[in-house]
């Protein structure tokens, strides 16, 4: 069984992989480095040309994944027993996956825009390192660690544009109402994994050494807007097995943010307290709305990729993406079995790398 905990941080950290794709504030394209600053690079040896996707409904792309992961972790306090899982003082664990991506593509709710529903197929994964000093089996991952099964739809347009989900904006919390389990399945800390299969495009025509940028904000957990901004740049042209493509460097950039989901959680428990309760019970959930805590924190998160976009296609050959985060939690909750107040810190370091290659489709 998933833990609550890995549950928890899956559903938030897909909230940040879809900011990277949320609808942008601004956009600017410029020849040369990001901010139009003179370049001392050659001159484009591309003709410029409209970069956009060719998606039809009932297509289907099939993209080899090779994965790494490296997570360094601890944590303290009784609370670090968090559901079923006994989080460890301490872990250092490396992952190796490989295995497919499938991306379906299906008619969007708006003309122009598609359904792309990605799920994974991990056939192969083995982990290294330690628990609290132990080493840990390679066959086996430790529960707070594992990679998820991803199965995620996302709505793009021709130029890669994710289309919000507004429901998400205008709730994001509103699948915690149905319990923790119920939310949707995601992976180990890290927005990589599940993203569409390329960065999105501007509206004019690029060369080899144009530049174009997003900046946009995506609405907190009740709490102040997250800023993201994302950098592209046509580096060189080059050859995927032998198919010649446009090779694009992109950057995304969130600020650093945190919520705190204790006010969240005081509704909830407040709305169990019956119409005629006791004094006693009134003092009770008077306690725990003074104490309780449930704090997330984000550190500045930055992601790199490089995309080998096949122009005549309409569709990348191949894209690769690393990452690093750092996810802060601090918890004052309530015990399971006792109702007790019972908290815990923890701090999670996540390094990662998503290499994907185009098997099979209609371009491949």
């Amino acid at each position: 069984m998933r833990s609550k905990l890995a549950v928890l941080i899956s559903a938030l950290t897909l909230v940040l992989a879809a900011c990277a794709g949320s609808e942008a504030g601004e956009s600017t394209t410029t020849a040369g480095v990001s901010g139009g600053e003179p370049t001392t690079s050659p001159a484009p040896v591309a003709e410029e040309i409209l970069l956009t996707y060719t998606l039809s409904a009932g297509d289907t792309f099939v993209y080899e994944v090779a994965i790494e992961q490296n997570i360094e972790m601890s944590s303290e306090g009784e609370g670090s027993s968090f559901g079923d899982e006994d989080l460890p003082g301490s872990a250092s664990v490396q992952l190796i996956a490989s295995g497919t991506f499938t991306f379906e593509v299906a008619d969007g709710p708006e003309p122009g825009t598609y359904s792309v529903t990605i799920t994974s197929d991990l056939t192969d994964v083995s982990a290294a390192g330690t628990v609290d000093g132990e080493a840990i089996d390679s066959d086996e991952a430790p529960e707070f660690a594992e990679i998820e099964p991803v199965s995620v739809t996302v709505v793009v347009d021709d130029q890669g544009n994710v289309i919000p989900d507004s429901s998400v904006a205008e709730d994001p919390l509103s699948d915690l109402l149905g319990g923790l389990e119920g939310m949707a399945p995601g992976a180990v800390p890290g927005a990589e994994l599940g993203q569409f299969f390329g960065p999105s495009f501007p509206d004019d025509e690029v060369a080899v050494g144009d530049t174009w940028s997003d900046s946009f904000e995506t609405p907190g957990f009740g709490t102040e807007p997250f800023s993201t901004s994302v950098t592209s740049t046509v580096t060189r042209e080059d050859t995927v097995d032998g198919i010649d493509v446009l090779v694009v460097d992109s950057e995304v950039v969130v600020e650093a943010f945190e919520f705190d989901l204790g006010e969240f959680f005081v509704g909830l428990f407040s709305g169990f307290l019956p119409d005629d309760a006791s004094a006693e019970e009134q003092a009770e959930i008077d306690a725990l709305i003074e104490n309780l805590r449930f704090v997330m924190s984000f550190d500045e998160s930055a992601s790199q990729s490089t995309t080998y976009f096949d122009p005549e296609a309409g569709i990348s050959r191949q894209f690769d993406v690393t990452s690093s985060s750092l996810i802060g939690m601090d918890i004052n909750f309530p015990d399971e079995e006792t109702g007790e107040l019972i908290g815990f810190v923890m701090n999670m370091a996540i390094d990662q790398t998503v290499s994907h290659k185009l098997a099979d489709g209609p371009s491949a």
